[in-house]
């Protein structure tokens, strides 16, 4: 064990007096981070931080679902500050004027069924337009479904022998029908104000745990590379002819790999925090254990790209093209939410996916339930990489 330590040490010394290989793999992350998080905050906010929503509405009417709308949700919701429009000239100016984000305007009758309400944004609100939207659409399909509900009991009823006869007063019924409905659909004629997780992520937040995700990707290449050269130099054919068995100096340089990927990711850590701020959560330690088995999973592959390529040329082509394809499927670039479905399949078959995943889950809110599936696949995928690398090069 003491020879894979002083192998693995050697490595981590050569690579943090590698200049090149230190911009890359600790500087540009973080400068990224800080152009990303900062250029494209619409994209991943959309403008529309769901606890800041400022809505201006026009109510055509004085209906039960026109009344109901704007007092329990518009006006209940702690994400949305509603307030009244007096035309739709008036709202777009203050749209245009950004003293709101998103208008709507529900039409007369708009219960009936036959006009729907009408949603007014600046290109940049999106996300927040969407969520207004779905509000509206949700509630008046809600309301309609316990209005028909309600009249189809009140029809049955009233041709019932109970009625006719004077045993049962409708009106009563229909007073005791109508609490009935309230109680048991009230929570849903009023629109839950949910999120994945209690906080929502902000760009920076999602560009910090994007980046890291990303540049730790490399250690798959910087891994089997460090491996390559020592093998053109014949400086592992020196080490093989040492008394210490091949599995310990192959463990060794698994170890320098993964020591190096641990301090990329404290460093990152430390840097977004106190610099720019980011939240990565409540609990440090469940960030760190994320961190630690993705970097156990990508120094594993590193072991098994090794065994699997024999020239430096090979490496340095996946360690271009093959890390930035990774990068995009795992929504490094941009935000899963824009993917297609079919994209959003295949990314799950990437590992930086499920370290996105985990990152973002612990920074809106969530804890080691939300770690569990991607902490195992991480420790299954660096063992068996780990083993099956070991192996592989134990044999050639």
């Amino acid at each position: 064990m003491k020879k894979s330590i002083w192998i693995a040490w050697k490595d981590v010394k050569i690579r943090i007096t590698d200049r090149k290989g230190f911009m890359l793999l600790i500087l540009m992350p973080l400068i990224l981070t800080c152009i990303l998080g900062a250029a494209l905050g619409s994209v991943v906010d959309g403008g529309s931080r769901i606890d800041d929503i400022k809505v201006g509405y026009i109510q055509s009417d004085q209906s039960d679902a026109t009344n109901m709308f704007t007092k329990d949700v518009l006006k209940k919701m702690k994400s949305i500050k509603a307030t009244k429009a007096g035309s739709e000239d008036k709202m777009k100016k203050l749209i245009d004027e950004k003293k709101i984000d998103v208008g709507i305007v529900i039409p007369n009758h708009w219960e009936a069924g036959k006009t729907s309400a009408v949603v007014y944004a600046a290109p940049d609100q999106t996300l927040k337009s969407s969520i207004i939207e779905t509000a509206a659409s949700s509630f008046i399909e809600q309301y309609k479904a316990v209005k028909e509900a309600a009249s189809a009991s009140m029809d049955y009823i009233s041709k019932t022998e109970a009625v006719q006869q004077g045993k049962l007063d409708p009106a009563q019924f229909a007073e005791k029908l109508a609490k009935t409905l309230e109680k048991e659909t009230g929570d849903k004629l009023t629109i839950a104000e949910k999120s994945v997780g209690s906080k929502a992520v902000t760009s920076f937040q999602y560009y910090s745990a994007a980046m890291l995700c990303m540049f730790m990707l490399f250690h798959i290449t910087v891994g089997a590379k460090s491996f390559l050269q020592e093998k053109d130099t014949e400086t592992l054919a020196r080490m093989l002819m040492t008394p210490a068995q091949k599995s310990v100096i192959l463990f060794g340089k698994w170890l320098g790999t993964y020591l190096f990927a641990i301090i990329q990711f404290f460093i990152f850590l430390i840097v977004t925090i106190n610099v720019f701020g980011v939240d990565w959560g409540g609990n440090l330690l469940f960030v760190s254990v994320l961190g630690l088995s993705y970097a156990a999973a990508v120094s594993g592959i590193s072991m098994l790209l090794a065994s699997c390529i024999s020239d430096m040329k090979s490496a340095d082509s996946i360690g271009g093209f093959g890390i930035q394809l990774l990068a995009v499927l795992g929504g490094s670039m941009l935000p899963l939410y824009q993917f297609l479905d079919v994209l959003q399949s295949v990314s799950k078959a990437v590992p930086n996916r499920w370290a996105l995943d985990g990152f973002l889950s612990l920074m809106e809110g969530g804890g080691w339930a939300d770690l569990q599936k991607p902490v195992l696949l991480f420790a299954a995928i660096g063992l068996c990489s780990l083993v099956i690398g070991i192996r592989r090069l134990h044999t050639r």
